[in-house]
């Protein structure tokens, strides 16, 4: 039994083309509480997001940005959260592995060097075996970057003195700051919608079997493309899973409201959202079944240290979560 529980600080920083997110939070236990949220603007050209290609177009611009990201932070190493485009997210599954870690790492660079036409020293790789799959196979979640743009990412922080001890997409990242709200049984999702992108990720019995992405999010979307990306991240879903439907849905979102959870929890035919209203999911969740639905709230999955202060009127707690899931990470 742990008496007097050590506390630490802990950073996440995200990033994307056109800001940086900070965030330093108090872990004490299994506890955490939020010290300083802080956003910056990054100039247009500054950062082009790509998996092919180099990403920093302005790294002088960047390294100002990122000093302002993490004055007063008082902190060498941090988690950072890397644009979603930047990096592919894959689940895959193996029927036999190595027992050398090292070379179940260079399996899963020989196979996606393969697939991708690239040297295998082009690529970075991180996976974790997330358990067997109930037809047996090891369940494999896998993240797959170019060495060189893991390489300027890392040199940017180095460059201020600081160490980025960890590189992820930020869709996961984000992830991991409302994972603890899904439960470990049954066939659950959880549904990301946000401005930036939608996502999903669905877990059959705590192992994950489909994990989506469109960067296509509900800022800027009208009510029907909105609807439509949506719709075809659980069409998609079906189609690769007939045979496991999903019994409950936790949904992320930075838009709440008594009358959006009175339409979800009713039984109606689509899944939707109209980002210039509170009707911003008035259809949710297919066929005509009454599904059921959860709406995270954000505020019961961490503290405020009593210091804290920050205006949430422009910007909402969802607007700092990816920071926050990367430095709970760390």
């Amino acid at each position: 039994m742990n008496f007097f529980p050590i506390s630490r600080l802990k950073t996440g920083i995200e990033i994307s083309s056109d800001k940086i997110i900070s965030a330093l939070i108090l872990e004490k236990g299994k506890k955490f509480s939020i010290k300083k949220l802080s956003d910056i603007k990054i100039p247009p050209g500054t950062i082009k997001p790509s998996f092919k290609k180099e990403n920093i177009i302005n790294a002088e611009a960047l390294h100002d940005c990122l000093k302002k990201a993490c004055y007063d932070m008082n902190l060498k190493k941090i988690s950072v959260a890397l644009p979603d485009s930047s990096v592919k997210v894959l689940i895959k599954k193996f029927t036999q592995l190595p027992e050398d870690p090292q070379e179940i790492n260079e399996m899963v660079l020989w196979n996606f060097s393969s697939s991708l036409d690239l040297p295998v020293k082009q690529l970075r790789v991180s996976w974790e075996n997330m358990g067997k799959s109930p037809d047996n196979h090891h369940i494999f979640l896998i993240v797959l970057g170019l060495e060189k743009v893991m390489v300027q990412y890392e040199n940017a922080f180095k460059k201020i003195g600081i160490s980025p001890v960890m590189l992820a997409p930020s869709g996961l990242n984000q992830f991991n700051f409302y994972c603890e709200s899904l439960p470990e049984k049954g066939n659950v999702a959880y549904l990301g919608l946000f401005d930036d992108f939608l996502n999903i990720f669905v877990f059959s019995n705590g192992i994950p079997i489909f994990y989506k992405m469109i960067k296509k999010g509900l800022l800027g979307n009208d009510g029907a493309s909105a609807i439509n990306n949506v719709d075809f991240l659980i069409q998609y879903y079906n189609s690769e899973n007939p045979d496991l439907d999903i019994e409950k849905f936790f949904i992320a979102s930075h838009i709440k409201s008594d009358m959006l959870m009175e339409h979800i929890l009713q039984d109606v035919s689509q899944i939707g959202s109209h980002i210039k209203s509170d009707m911003l999911m008035e259809h949710i969740l297919q066929d005509g079944n009454p599904i059921d639905c959860t709406i995270i709230d954000e505020r019961q999955l961490i503290d405020f240290d009593k210091k804290f202060k920050i205006d949430f009127k422009n910007n909402p707690l969802p607007f700092y979560t990816t920071a926050l899931g990367a430095a709970q990470g760390l």
